[in-house]
C-alpha cells in the first residue's frame, strides 16, 4: 500500500480507534514484526457477500449509504462451478465508491436449500463494515424506516472523543447479520473498514502470517472491554477484548481483527451459498505450500468441516481459515 493510500486508511480507522488501540499500545516483545515463513499472497478480490435478497440489500448499502453501482445485477447464472447442487443459480451485484479502491459483491442464491445465518459481533466469522457518513442522524432515520435493527444501547449514537475529535457512532444490523458502523465525518459517505471476528487472535494472526505472508506482530494480551465498546454493541457481555490489522500482500485489502472474550460464541460454518456468509477470493503464487500451511495452521481444504484431498494438478480450492471464513484460493490466471 502507498502512503497516501495509508495514510487514508487511517483517517477511516477512527470508527474503531479503542479497537486499534488494543493492539498496539502494549509494548514490549507484541510490538515486534513477526517474521513472515510462509507463502505469499499477490492479490486479493473485493469481499463477497451472500445475501437473501439483493433489491433488498441494496435499499441500505446504495440508497441510504450511497454506495455506487458499479456492475448491476443482471439475469441469475447457473452457479455449478461453485456448488454441488446441479439447480443452484446466482445474481451479483457489485458496488464501489467514488475515489476509493473499495469493492463489494453482494450474490443472491436461489435453486438449491439455503441456512441463513446471524452472526453476533463475538461470533467468530462474524463481519463488520465500518463506514463514515456526513449525517448519521439522518442516515440513522433512514435505517429505520427501512427496520432494520439499532445495535447501540438506547438506539441512538454514542457521542466520543478521540484524535480526530467529537464523533458519533452507532451500530446497525442488515437483514442478513451483518454489522455495520457508521461514523459521521467526511463526504456524504467516505471509506469503508472491514472487520472480522476471530476466535483466538494470536493463531489468526500465525495463520495468516504463514498462509499469506501478511507479517503482522503477534497480539497483545486481551483486555478488559471499555464500557464505550459495550455501548456501541449493546453488549455488556463483552468481556474482553483485542485487534491485530494486516493487509493481503500485493492489493489494497486490509482486514481488522478482533477477538471479543464472551461466555456464547459460536463459530460461522456457512456453506459457500448461505446468506449471512462472507467469501475472500485470494490469488497465491505458490499453490501447493498455501494448502500445505492451511492444513498445518488449524484451516480446513474444501468447504466442508474437514479437510478434503486436492487432485495433484489441483490450481484452486476452497479453504476455511480457522475461524470458518471461506476463501477461495488460486493460483493466477494462465494467459493463452
Amino acid at each position: 500500500m502507498n502512503a497516501k493510500s495509508d495514510r487514508s486508511s487511517r483517517r477511516l480507522f477512527h470508527a474503531m480507534w479503542l479497537v486499534a488501540a488494543f493492539a498496539t499500545s502494549s509494548g514490549g516483545a507484541h510490538a515486534q514484526t513477526a517474521t513472515v515463513s510462509g507463502p505469499r499472497a499477490v492479490g486479493a478480490g473485493m469481499l463477497h457477500l451472500n445475501v437473501t435478497n439483493i433489491e433488498q440489500s441494496l435499499r441500505l448499502y446504495r440508497d441510504v449509504l450511497g454506495l455506487e453501482v458499479v456492475t448491476p445485477p443482471g439475469q441469475p447464472r447457473p452457479g455449478a462451478a461453485l456448488v454441488s447442487e446441479p439447480g443452484a443459480m446466482l445474481k451479483t451485484v457489485v458496488l464501489g465508491m467514488a475515489g476509493s479502491t473499495f469493492r463489494m459483491e453482494l450474490v443472491e442464491w436461489s435453486g438449491t436449500p439455503l441456512k441463513p445465518q446471524q452472526q453476533r459481533i463475538q461470533d467468530p466469522g462474524a463481519v463488520m463494515l465500518a463506514i463514515r457518513v456526513r449525517d448519521i442522524d439522518a442516515t440513522l432515520d433512514a435505517v429505520r424506516t427501512l427496520g432494520l435493527r439499532v445495535l447501540t444501547s438506547g438506539g441512538m449514537p454514542v457521542v466520543a472523543e478521540d484524535s480526530g475529535g467529537r464523533r458519533k457512532t452507532v451500530m446497525v444490523r442488515d437483514w442478513d447479520g451483518f454489522v455495520v458502523e457508521f461514523v459521521e465525518g467526511g463526504a456524504p459517505v467516505s471509506g469503508v473498514t472491514m472487520y472480522v471476528s476471530v476466535q483466538d487472535l494470536a493463531q489468526t494472526v500465525a495463520f495468516y502470517n504463514r498462509v499469506f505472508g501478511f507479517g503482522m506482530p503477534d497480539p497483545a494480551e486481551a483486555r478488559p472491554t471499555p464500557d464505550r465498546i459495550h455501548a456501541y454493541f449493546g453488549d455488556k457481555s463483552l468481556v474482553t477484548m483485542r485487534a491485530a490489522r494486516g493487509t493481503f500482500p500485493g492489493s489494497e485489502i486490509t482486514l481488522n481483527f478482533q477477538e471479543f472474550g464472551a461466555p456464547d460464541r459460536t463459530p460461522v460454518r456457512h456453506r459457500v451459498q448461505d446468506p449471512g456468509g462472507p467469501i475472500l477470493p485470494v490469488t497465491v503464487q505458490d499453490f501447493p505450500a498455501v494448502i500445505e500451511q492451511v492444513r498445518a495452521n488449524g484451516g480446513i481444504v474444501g468447504a466442508g468441516e474437514t479437510s478434503a484431498p486436492l487432485a495433484p494438478d489441483a490450481r484452486s480450492s476452497w479453504i476455511r481459515d480457522p475461524n470458518g471464513i471461506l476463501i477461495q484460493v488460486s493460483l493466477p490466471r494462465q494467459r493463452n
